[in-house]
């Protein structure tokens, strides 16, 4: 995987309730065609290769990607204690990083898309978010049950992994639940999940995918898990941008 968008990219430090959030902004072009917010999961960073592969996707349709290094990341020393993360907390900071876009960029296409816990983000967003024109998911779960319940298939340890790492997380497994607000989203989705992704389950992906009003592309790909990367992720990718219309 070719980890480039963020050579020539921008950085701005958004002021929010979590303090300084940093965002990365990297554009196709000197007069993108909209930019999209891509939110990467727990313990992620924009340029781990699943996150640089859909920056990727998108800068290669003249779009501006804002790739946000959210609280409490292993990934960014910088961004606090990773035990400290919750889903509440990273979708809050993900609407402060929007609200700072719709500011910024008021006059183009604004997009949301997202990887793992961060698909939970922008879904939770997406239901207030009449704006955003479209929505692309990746490995998406749309509660912390689903997530749970894969973690309890798996076994005691990867359930005690999940308690240890990141206990407020895991204890706000069983009441995070985004489907409500991706109920009310209007705008075009697209989902790309890995078909051996044993964190977010195949079936539980479709569930994201069959609970939004306007689902317009829905890919799994073979022998992918939870990040998928490569060239076939990049053909998906492409088509799913196709299919709602970036």
């Amino acid at each position: 995987m070719r980890q480039i968008w963020t050579d020539s990219a921008t950085r701005f430090d958004i002021p929010t309730s979590f303090g300084a959030i940093p965002v990365v902004v990297a554009a196709g072009r000197a007069r993108p065609r909209g930019t999209v917010l891509l939110v990467h999961g727990r313990n992620g960073a924009p340029t781990q290769p699943q996150i640089a592969e859909i920056a990727e996707a998108y800068r290669a349709r003249d779009w501006r990607v804002a790739a946000p290094e959210l609280p409490n990341s292993i990934a960014l020393p910088a961004s606090g204690p990773p035990e400290e993360v919750t889903f509440a907390r990273h979708t809050q900071a993900t609407a402060e990083v929007w609200a700072w876009m719709i500011r910024q960029w008021p006059d183009t296409p604004l997009a949301l898309a997202g990887h793992s816990i961060g698909a939970f983000a922008v879904a939770q967003l997406a239901g207030e978010a009449p704006e955003a024109h479209h929505l692309l998911a990746v490995s998406p779960p749309i509660s912390g049950m689903v997530l749970l319940s894969a973690r309890q298939a798996m076994g005691r340890a990867a359930i005690e992994a999940v308690a240890r790492e990141a206990p407020l997380f895991y204890a706000e497994m069983p009441l995070a639940d985004a489907a409500p607000s991706l109920a009310r989203s209007t705008a075009p989705l697209a989902v790309v999940t890995g078909a051996e992704d044993g964190l977010v389950r195949l079936h539980d992906a479709r569930t994201y995918f069959n609970t939004a009003p306007n689902g317009r592309f829905f890919g799994a790909l073979p022998d992918e898990h939870h990040c998928p990367a490569g060239a076939a992720c990049a053909q998906m990718l492409a088509a799913a941008l196709t299919a709602i219309g970036a």
